[in-house]
């Protein structure tokens, strides 16, 4: 064999130098990859479980947000000037009344700073359907009023005002007028009879179910007017048994020394 000139050797050398950087340079980069990989991997792991920690804190947030309401309180009054007036019972009414803060103020500068304490309210109770009128004292203790009334079945309505006490130099006048109500028809308390009927018919007030009866499970029917009142029905049918009646005490003064 000839032998190698020193050039060729060189050259020989090179080569060899050049391919050992090669697969240097590729191992090098296989192994930057599949770092890169592992990385970008692990990367996602930690962003998925981020995000499904996140998801768990909405969820619980939004419990701890739902509160329930159990009651709330209705106002004492509402700051307006008003009277109404409902039917209770046929011959029983009930009354509330207020006057605002604006026409408390108004009255003064009309009357006086103490025109609330030189005057006294009282309603005026008009029976429209029979053309009557009365009046009753009532206390500056009280914002409503249980009343009874004589006549059923006729149209009532209330006016609220005021009388001096003692009369000053701006007090000369014997009423001084507020407001008045709505007005009521009270329910008729009368119990008309049909002699020619024989049956009788009741009805459940809260299932709505119908029974009847004979006229003849009543005989004391044949001895009650034929515009007996409720009461007297009542009366005939549980003796002197009391019926259940709300608390109609009204506030005065004395319950506030």
């Amino acid at each position: 064999m000839p032998r190698k000139t020193k050039e060729a050797k060189e050259i020989e050398n090179q080569n060899q130098a050049l391919e050992s950087e090669k697969k240097s340079t590729i191992k090098t980069t296989k192994k930057n990859t599949k770092t890169t990989t592992s990385i970008k991997k692990k990367s996602t792991t930690k962003v998925s479980a981020k995000k499904k920690k996140t998801t768990v804190k909405k969820v619980t947030s939004s419990r701890q947000k739902i509160e329930l309401v159990e009651y709330y309180d209705l106002p004492y009054r509402y700051n307006q000037t008003i009277v109404k007036v409902l039917a209770q019972t046929p011959t029983d009414l009930f009354i509330y009344w207020d006057i605002s803060d604006n026409d408390k103020k108004n009255f003064q500068n009309l009357y006086g700073e103490d025109f609330f304490e030189r005057t006294k309210p009282i309603l005026m109770i008009y029976n429209d359907t029979l053309g009557y009128h009365f009046e009753i004292e009532i206390n500056d203790f009280a914002n409503s009023w249980y009343l009874s009334v004589a006549d059923s079945k006729c149209d009532y309505r209330v006016e609220l005002g005021r009388r001096p006490i003692q009369k000053t130099e701006k007090l000369t006048m014997d009423y001084i007028y507020v407001t008045t109500s709505n007005e009521i028809e009270s329910p008729n308390d009368r119990i008309l009879f049909d002699h020619q009927s024989k049956y009788i018919y009741f009805s459940h007030v809260k299932t709505g179910e119908q029974t009847q009866k004979t006229i003849s499970s009543f005989p004391f029917i044949r001895n009650i007017g034929e515009n007996a009142t409720i009461n007297d029905f009542y009366q005939e049918i549980y003796g002197n048994e009391n019926l259940e009646e709300t608390d109609k005490h009204n506030p005065s003064s004395s319950q506030f020394k």
